[in-house]
């Protein structure tokens, strides 16, 4: 039978314990019928061979493809290839998930149909050992539909993500021409074909900051004009007035991507234990 969630996970040159950590939450998860499927993008150093060699060890539900540097949205794709359950979660290699995110996500997914994606809240860290274990907030989550604000920004974080698996493969997986946001403009793709994208407003991800990411070594103008021309790209596709009012805000929100963009940068590189 199909496990009910596929973990994919992807990792190039992921320091060790912060794959320790990923690997570990996503697997300890509270709901058991899970598989999570790792693709190595490059080659493995000793260390990380030997903590995936355990793992497999005591848990036959890690699932491993190595098929070299391929690239980030190649990896992917081929981790979604090999995932047999109906819903994909994604976690980044070096995040990692609280132990009832996809419980209350599953949860969430089951009672509302309409939904394709649902992202949730993140707690952001610069600490190499921190983990997200943390209380969650009493109550019933709350989930908010994300309409054409996608077009200004990306609210879902990557890691946060689960998925179904047909409309993932419907609009052809991630764009593997894309260095960068393969996870913005997946976004972009799937709200373009009229499915519904939602936000879960409990914090299930731990979101690791550090110098050694791809996607925050890249200058905040670079990534400021890529998140730009997606959205130039959709906003397009309006119709009459509203389209240039999108136009408008599009080049009014570039100013500010980049100020945001190198406030991230900074906080990156500070070391916090």
């Amino acid at each position: 039978m199909s496990p009910e969630v596929s973990v994919l996970v992807t990792s190039y040159a992921t320091p060790t314990r912060l794959l320790a950590i990923s690997l570990t939450s996503a697997l300890a998860q509270s709901i058991t019928d899970i598989e999570t499927v790792l693709v190595i993008d490059g080659d493995l150093s000793a260390e990380n061979r030997e903590l995936i060699s355990d793992i497999e060890r005591t848990d036959d539900r890690l699932v491993v493809v190595t098929p070299g540097r391929v690239g980030r949205a190649k990896a992917l794709n081929l981790g979604l290839d090999v995932a047999r359950a109906p819903l994909v979660a994604i976690q980044d290699a070096d995040d990692a998930s609280h132990p009832r995110r996809l419980e209350i996500q599953t949860d969430l997914l089951r009672r509302t149909p309409k939904l394709t994606v649902l992202g949730a809240a993140s707690t952001i860290s610069s600490s190499v050992t921190a983990t997200a274990d943390w209380t969650l907030p009493k109550g019933d989550p709350k989930v908010l539909v994300v309409g054409r604000s996608l077009l200004r920004s990306n609210p879902v974080v990557h890691s946060s993500v689960l998925v179904r698996r047909d409309a993932l493969l419907g609009v052809g997986g991630y764009d593997e021409r894309r260095r960068a946001q393969f996870d913005y403009d997946l976004l972009l793709r799937l709200k373009a074909q009229g499915l519904a994208i939602g936000h879960c407003d409990l914090p299930l991800v731990l979101q690791r900051r550090h110098p050694g990411q791809f996607f925050e070594g890249l200058a905040p103008a670079s990534r400021a004009w890529g998140s730009v021309r997606l959205q130039l790209a959709h906003i397009g596709q309006l119709d009459g007035p509203v389209k240039y009012a999108y136009y408008g805000v599009g080049g009014g929100r570039f100013a500010y991507q980049v100020a945001r963009g190198m406030a991230w940068h900074r906080a990156s590189r500070r070391r916090v234990a």
